[in-house]
């Protein structure tokens, strides 16, 4: 069981203003036996409660008393002599007021734990409304520490392969002027004869389809592999040809699994090895 969740559900306040049904009533007793927990915070809510009452409790006047003594001592008066037809039946209502003050300082303090209790659900929920808004930002503190992890990774990587004196940083860019927008780019260890890309923009493709990229030599096209039609951003991936010399590298769409030519209509991307 919840505990946290059962503690701010609110049904411990009904319980202690008597607002629950027979079998809520068996509920939070049941479960406040077996859960410590719980009886402790029923037994703080409880103490609250009556504190909060004997806090805006009212005290009878002082007067009170003497008045009610007078009213029930009938020994020291004398009464005026009345005739038969004086008599009257008089009803015992002048007592009323007394119980009418209690029956009033009783609704008195129901109001006063009721407006307490109404605060007290108020005050729930704006705790829970702050403990979203937190997780809310948690959750998007948390995506954003991720982001930075993932350019921290890259950054390292990429420091790492610039370090090299040999590699080459090529930018590859749209093929066509009207065509869609593309923007890789190729970093080639000419001594290990490996190429890394670097995707910052390129559009996305069916399952079915795949880039691929080509290092040109002579105008001959030299398979240099396929790669993830969507790559995480910050993130670089090595292809798995081995490059010996180039002088241009260009990027078509192919079918899934790469071509052993390439598709010159499909053509995306490109740029010259300066």
């Amino acid at each position: 069981m919840n505990i946290p969740d059962y503690v701010t559900s609110g049904i411990l306040e009904s319980y202690a203003l008597g607002a629950v049904s027979d079998q809520e009533r068996r509920e939070v007793e049941c479960l406040s036996a077996i859960y410590p927990e719980l009886r402790q915070e029923l037994d703080r809510l409880t103490l609250a409660l009556e504190n909060y009452a004997l806090m805006h409790s009212v005290a009878p006047p002082a007067s009170l008393q003497e008045k009610i003594r007078q009213r029930l001592t009938f020994a020291d008066q004398e009464l005026p002599a009345v005739s038969a037809e004086e008599t009257k039946v008089i009803p015992l209502q002048r007592e009323r007021p007394v119980f009418q003050i209690a029956w009033v300082a009783a609704a008195a303090v129901g109001l006063v734990l009721i407006a307490f209790a109404y605060f007290l659900i108020n005050q729930l929920q704006q705790k829970r409304a702050f403990a979203d808004q937190m997780a809310q930002t948690n959750v998007q503190l948390q995506a954003e520490m991720g982001l930075l992890r993932q350019q921290q990774n890259r950054d390292t990587q990429l420091l790492a392969l610039l370090r090299q004196p040999d590699v080459k940083t090529i930018r590859l860019a749209a093929a066509q002027p009207d065509g869609d927008p593309a923007d890789v780019i190729v970093y080639w260890d000419r001594q290990k004869k490996q190429v890394t890309l670097e995707v910052e923009r390129l559009p996305d493709l069916p399952a079915d389809k795949q880039y691929q990229l080509w290092a040109l030599v002579d105008g001959k096209p030299v398979d240099a592999g396929v790669f993830q039609n969507r790559i995480e951003r910050y993130s670089l991936q090595q292809t798995n040809r081995p490059i010996q010399s180039a002088d241009t590298f260009a990027i078509t769409v192919e079918k899934s699994g790469g071509s052993p030519v390439p598709t010159l209509t499909a053509l995306v991307a490109l740029g010259k090895v300066g």
